[in-house]
């Protein structure tokens, strides 16, 4: 018998971390073995004239890597419930292209489903921006549960 592992795509932001709380005081964790919270904070590089800045810089990262660990913690124990007696791993990390890391992660643990929220952005204000949530939809090689800001959910 595989072990079924959840993974959580966890963002920063309270408007995208609403929907993961009223999300989890209904779902049924204990289908699954393990559960993986996942952040991944984006890293970008600028040309100088003679050299690139990488930032979070690998040192600055480190520094700030105990306190995002910490946060998915923190925020495990409003969305998963208490009687969870399943493994619960916390994955931080960073990247040039989140939405890639995130994939090779899901692929790693064998996830078969990936939970992720979503500003809802759509028309213009959604037409010039990447959103990791529509990379997720077309690659993840799961299943994959997006979650729509609570004031989307009423009509």
């Amino acid at each position: 018998m595989s072990l079924k592992n959840l993974a959580i795509a966890l963002p920063l932001e309270s408007e995208l971390l609403a929907p993961f709380y009223h999300w989890g005081s209904s779902f049924d964790f204990n289908h699954y073995d393990s559960i993986s919270f996942i952040h991944i904070v984006k890293k970008t590089l600028t040309a100088l004239e003679f050299s690139i800045i990488e930032n979070p810089s690998e040192a600055m990262f480190l520094e700030m890597k105990p306190t995002l660990e910490n946060f998915l913690k923190d925020e495990k124990n409003k969305i998963v419930p208490r009687n969870y007696d399943g493994e619960i791993q916390y994955i931080v990390s960073k990247h040039l292209h989140p939405d890639e890391e995130m994939i090779q992660y899901l692929t790693k643990l064998k996830s078969e489903l990936v939970v992720v929220s979503t500003r809802g952005k759509h028309g213009i204000k959604g037409l010039f921006t990447s959103s990791f949530t529509d990379r997720m939809v077309k690659l993840a090689p799961c299943h994959i549960l997006v979650l729509r800001p609570l004031g989307a959910l009423t009509p």
